[in-house]
């Protein structure tokens, strides 16, 4: 889920990739009705941290074309079906209002909101995308339709979209791909068998834009399981040779991490080997203090031992023990 999230967290806050994005899900009415260039991220501290960590946050503010008011849009993502996820957006829209009316208690109206779903699970979106779908009766007694709440998410099934239909979106290239790894990378065959048809989009922006071209093939790796880097390069490569030089600076950081990881591995076991001598020298002197005999295969036992755990109960119990037969 971190990997998914930090990825649609880096495309989708920026203003521009959202824009995209959001012209290319919403009802073209709607659309036709909106100021995408006064498009803006809004505050992340619009609601509480509870409810922050659930949601990427991302929630725009989007003004009306030739009149007043403004209209809230909350970007979110799913890697699987909610079945609660109206609910979930309820929560987080009343807190976004309620600490709006906090703000500014002058308010007499409150922005309406439209909340979108980018899902990309493998299966498709099964769960309800109404609220009224989650409460019990509504079908039975449609007196009550309008007395309860209700409102609809707008889900974008990315399984359910073609090569054609996201490489048509009004989108840069880098959010394009993001949305094609989304769907496709945590498969592998998945996303080989489509590399063909993104291979031009991922030669691009590696010559334009590296680090995001990194960004993107790190994602990939990280998310497709046991897939060896060099299998995965020799593929990138083939489809996209403009690609290389980006893939030999991921090799190199691939690299330098492991070195910096073997580094720290080796600092970590060299103080826990250094506790673990501490506490068997103080284990012997004790031991030696309270004239309990030990013998040369018990002493090397003592000396050799790593185990902190077990060294610590011996310390417990040589302050009473009489014989090393009592203490092992």
């Amino acid at each position: 889920m971190a990997d998914h999230d930090h990825i649609f967290k880096r495309t989708f806050r920026v203003p521009e990739h959202a824009a995209g994005e959001l012209r290319a899900v919403l009802p073209p009415d709607l659309v036709r009705t909106l100021d995408f260039d006064s498009l803006e991220l809004l505050q992340s501290d619009l609601v509480g941290q509870l409810l922050d960590e659930r949601f990427s946050d991302a929630l725009f503010q989007v003004k009306f074309r030739g009149r007043p008011g403004c209209l809230w849009v909350l970007l979110e993502h799913q890697s699987e079906p909610d079945r609660f996820m109206p609910l979930r957006l309820l929560e987080y829209l009343a807190r976004s209002w309620v600490e709006l009316r906090r703000r500014e208690p002058g308010r007499k109206t409150l922005p309406p909101v439209v909340c979108v779903v980018v899902h990309h699970g493998q299966q498709g979106w099964t769960a309800p995308t109404q609220l009224q779908d989650l409460l019990g009766g509504m079908r039975d007694m449609p007196a009550l339709i309008r007395l309860v709440p209700n409102f609809e998410i707008i889900v974008d099934d990315l399984t359910a979209q073609s090569d054609e239909a996201l490489k048509s979106r009004p989108l840069g290239t880098f959010p394009r791909l993001v949305l094609w790894v989304l769907r496709d990378a945590r498969t592998i065959g998945r996303f080989y068998a489509h590399l063909g048809a993104w291979a031009a989009d991922l030669g691009r922006l590696a010559n334009e834009a590296p680090e995001d071209a990194i960004t993107v093939m790190r994602y990939i790796l990280r998310v497709a399981g046991e897939e060896s880097f060099e299998r995965f390069r020799k593929k990138v490569v083939e489809a996209a040779p403009a690609a290389e030089a980006t893939m030999m600076t991921m090799e190199e950081q691939i690299l330098q991490r492991g070195r910096a990881e073997g580094k720290a591995e080796g600092k970590a076991e060299g103080k826990a080997e250094g506790k673990a001598e501490g506490k068997a020298e103080a284990l012997l002197a004790v031991l030696d203090t309270r004239g309990v005999s030990l013998g040369l295969e018990e002493r090397n036992r003592i000396a050799s031992c790593k185990d902190a755990s077990l060294l610590d109960r011996w310390l417990k119990l040589s302050a009473s023990v009489k014989s090393s037969d009592e203490l092992f």
